[in-house]
């Protein structure tokens, strides 16, 4: 079958929004070329397959492609009854009340990491924010150390970059690094228990008696609560860089932030490859589906479903938020508090302490199944008030 769109053609890695227009127009459920999926770009199509776990089943993996695993991780590759075990206590780790229990945590750490390019007058948005922030927040939820963390998170950036590059040799080296360093954490926590409340590894292991099979949880949780915020948070960077004005009114009415927040994730949605598995042969729209063949939930395209929202690819304060930036259904994201926690403290402190923000080099673009800058060189120019503003205190010694 002659494919609708290639993941890897460069001009739809450096911009797939006109591709998927185009798709929901002609082909709503569209052919992908390399591995033979089939990718679902209307809201109503990526809303309901997602809901129907009796149909397409998550067990084979979530993604396309399919990463081999040993073994199926929680909650992420089991569908109810048996996901609910498993996800209820990332739900309690992850609820909003912990999480705004922690937002002076997070303040303090992207004022750190602001700070250094601040001085400069410019940085690089992924390596020096984004990426170390969303892991730095993760070891808070697993209780892990400030060097342990660090080091975790550049093992993490490896095995994605080699993911992204194709080099396997590279990516199953990291990746085995990954998994040694979660099976340890395991074997920590087996041996001295913290509080499930405020440790997920630790929550995991009242479930499971099955050390390898946490570790490898602990490990995918690890990836996915890295990649998708790191993305998220530059594309919104990127957005407020192009948009002087935007900046100057988010900087003039912070009441305006919670709206700004919404749209940027609905306009910038980093997640394409979220993928189901027929368990049966099915029908979307009148296109036959055999049982075993993947299905991708575009949840990047149906954010901007013009049946959904008016002027899709515009940015808009005033605009209901039934986007699908997390998910829906039984797998919706448990870490959408924690995520808009993130990029809300990230453009509140980065408006707050300058005056001007721009795009100062060449934009890289994170490959399928991702959406967002890779890379993003950006100008500062300090806010005059910035030196009156309290700096909050250090999170770790």
């Amino acid at each position: 079958m002659q494919p609708d769109f290639d993941p890897f053609d460069p001009a739809f890695v450096a911009s797939p929004h006109e591709t998927w227009a185009r798709l929901r127009r002609d082909r709503p459920v569209a052919r992908g070329a390399r591995w033979d999926f089939w990718a679902l770009t209307r809201y109503d199509d990526v809303k309901a397959v997602s809901a129907d776990y009796g149909t397409f089943t998550s067990e084979h993996g979530i993604v396309v492609p399919s990463n081999p695993v040993s073994g199926r991780r929680a909650p992420l590759h089991f569908d109810p009854p048996e996901h609910p075990r498993y996800r209820r206590p990332l739900n309690a780790a992850l609820a909003d009340q912990r999480v705004r229990a922690l937002e002076p945590t997070i303040r303090a750490l992207v004022v750190e990491l602001l700070e250094p390019m601040l001085e400069r007058g410019e940085g690089e948005v992924v390596r020096e924010l984004s990426s170390p922030l969303t892991a730095l927040v993760f070891a808070q939820f697993v209780q892990l150390e400030r060097d342990r963390a660090i080091e975790l998170n550049a093992h993490s950036e490896a095995f994605e970059r080699a993911q992204q590059e194709l080099d396997t040799e590279t990516a199953e080296r990291e990746n085995q690094w990954l998994y040694e360093a979660c099976r340890q954490l395991v074997r920590e926590r087996r041996a001295e228990p913290l509080d499930p409340a405020d440790d997920i590894v630790s929550a995991l292991l009242r479930l499971e008696k099955d050390d390898e099979f946490v570790a490898g949880s602990v490990r995918q949780l690890l990836i996915a609560a890295h990649v998708a915020p790191t993305a998220a948070i530059a594309s919104a960077v990127r957005h407020l860089a192009d948009d002087v004005e935007l900046q100057q009114r988010l900087r003039d009415d912070a009441a305006l932030l919670p709206a700004a927040v919404e749209e940027l994730l609905r306009l910038y949605t980093p997640n394409q490859g979220f993928a189901r598995t027929a368990r049966t042969q099915a029908e979307i729209r009148g296109c036959p589906i055999e049982a075993g063949e993947q299905v991708a939930l575009v949840l990047t395209a149906a954010n901007r479903d013009p049946d959904v929202f008016d002027e899709p690819d515009e940015f808009r304060l005033d605009r209901p938020a039934p986007h699908l930036a997390f998910g829906h259904g039984p797998h919706k994201c448990p870490g959408a508090h924690v995520a808009r926690a993130e990029l809300t403290i990230v453009l509140e402190e980065l408006l707050a302490r300058t005056s001007g923000i721009e795009i100062s080099g060449d934009v890289g673009m994170v490959p399928w199944p991702l959406y967002g800058p890779s890379v993003l060189p950006l100008r500062l120019r300090r806010g005059a008030s910035d030196g009156n503003r309290r700096l909050p205190d250090r999170m770790w010694p």
